[in-house]
């Protein structure tokens, strides 16, 4: 028995080996991957109107050069494919939120040439049906609409699956939705085995910087006192279940091996066949063939005993901040979505650390912020996304973020694009010490209806 289990250990170790490690890139040269996620506004202050956002894409298809890729099982589309690149506009997990998943580029500046092409077909046909994509970590009408799953087999068993959280309590009864109703900017940087585990330990180290610097997901209508609400949720939720699935990393990875060892005790939830798809309560991975059987349920919910396959670790996926994804890069996804005038700070104060990634090893190890508030990352992270810091804390948090902004402009500098204008909003914050989200409250507070605000946030130029 215990040589069984070894050599199932073993299988799950080298399934994740080659699904994550066999892609990383041989050469030092930087592309960019940008996803951004904002939500659909109903500027009455009402549950979006479904109508609308699908006449959004036959207009997208008739204004750009975009075709249907997917449709959901009605028949609506759901993503779309540019014609001259590979360039996505869909909806993610529900019909609330529009996604851009952008071609991998050279530069920033070629995303934001596109962003603001699709933009401006975009906006003007919400506003026109009185709703509008705004710059919100999370859905401000997030309570009234209706979170339903897009109808696709992946998006409705992700939600199904988040729903075990509810039955058993591990969240509360409205939030397992949260996939349908939070938002985020994500960047995917290349990295080779090289320059892998620096990248990994370095970004998880400024998780509190980031927290602060980018928060933008406060839970209007609830008593969450954190500025970044999606921590919340993905924690505390069905993908939190393990420590190591979800969030910060709480380990120094030395080499490729003991961040294998981390990867070994993330989670397995599904299970998809020519027939169907499955999904279970999580199994960590090198747990996951210790399992002769497996109880699962299938999208009617109906009890299934799957019998686990190698071929399931092509479903695997982690929901770490710094996530080694399976095309060679790190994808870097804890930042909230930001005001439209913002949208592309998250991806140039990344690209531009990466630049400098020596350095920037350098200034982890080093910086006084770690000797006043130690190392733990995911406890920091949560600490600087409170609403109410001391002034200590907020001058603390602000220096340790302005040195790390002033080595992301030195990165963009080398790389001779002119991409450091992307980073003046952020210099704006520290000098101001406000964040996105405290923007948002302060606008509240004046008397700004949330509509009033989402306007506000949806405004391309001088937010």
């Amino acid at each position: 028995m215990k040589r069984r289990r070894i050599r199932q250990v073993e299988l799950s170790r080298e399934l994740l080996r080659e699904r994550y490690f066999s892609k990383l890139k041989a050469t030092d040269e930087l592309f960019v991957g940008i996803e951004l996620e904002f939500p659909i506004v109903n500027l009455s202050a009402k549950a979006v109107v479904f109508s609308v956002v699908f006449e959004l894409f036959s207009h997208i298809v008739d204004q750009l050069p975009f075709s249907i890729e997917k449709t959901d099982t009605f028949e609506r589309p759901i993503q779309l494919v540019s014609d001259e690149n590979e360039d996505r506009i869909l909806f993610e997990v529900g019909y609330n939120t529009l996604e851009f998943a952008f071609d991998k580029a050279k530069t920033i500046q070629e995303v934001d040439d596109k962003f603001k092409q699709y933009l401006s077909v975009i906006q003007p046909f919400l506003k026109s049906h009185n709703h509008l994509l705004t710059g919100f970590g999370v859905n401000p009408f997030w309570h009234k609409n209706d979170n339903r799953p897009v109808a696709s087999q992946r998006y409705e068993m992700l939600m199904a699956y988040l729903k075990l959280g509810r039955d058993t309590g591990v969240i509360q009864e409205e939030r397992y939705q949260f996939g349908a109703f939070i938002q985020g900017s994500q960047v995917q940087l290349d990295v080779t085995p090289d320059t892998l585990m620096p990248t990994l330990n370095d970004f998880n180290a400024i998780e509190p910087a980031k927290a602060w610097l980018f928060a933008n997901s406060y839970l209007w209508h609830t008593h969450l006192e954190t500025l970044i609400s999606r921590d919340i949720f993905w924690e505390e939720s069905m993908h939190g279940v393990f420590d190591e699935n979800v969030g910060v990393f709480t380990e120094y990875f030395e080499d490729q091996e003991q961040f294998l060892d981390y990867l070994e005790k993330t989670a397995l939830f599904s299970s998809t066949s020519d027939d169907d798809i499955h999904y279970f309560n999580p199994i960590q991975a090198d747990d996951y063939f210790n399992h002769d059987e497996i109880s699962g349920f299938n999208l009617s919910g109906e009890s299934n005993i799957l019998t686990p396959s190698p071929y399931d670790f092509n479903e695997h996926r982690s929901y770490q901040y710094q996530s080694l994804t399976t095309r060679g890069t790190v994808e870097f996804r804890s930042s909230c979505a930001q005001p439209i005038a913002d949208t592309f700070t998250v991806a140039a104060f990344h690209l531009g650390l990466m630049v400098e990634l020596p350095a920037f090893t350098e200034l982890i190890e080093s910086h006084p912020f770690y000797e006043d508030y130690g190392r733990d990352y995911k406890q920091l992270r949560r600490r600087f996304a409170a609403q109410q810091l001391s002034d200590e804390e907020v001058n603390d948090v602000a220096m340790f973020a302005k040195d790390l902004l002033d080595l992301a402009t030195s990165g963009l500098k080398k790389r001779g694009f002119g991409e450091g204008s992307y980073l003046s909003a952020l210099y704006q914050r520290i000098a101001l010490k406000q964040n996105p989200a405290l923007v948002g409250l302060k606008l509240f507070e004046s008397g700004k209806t949330l509509s009033e605000i989402s306007e506000i946030f949806a405004n391309e130029k001088d937010f």
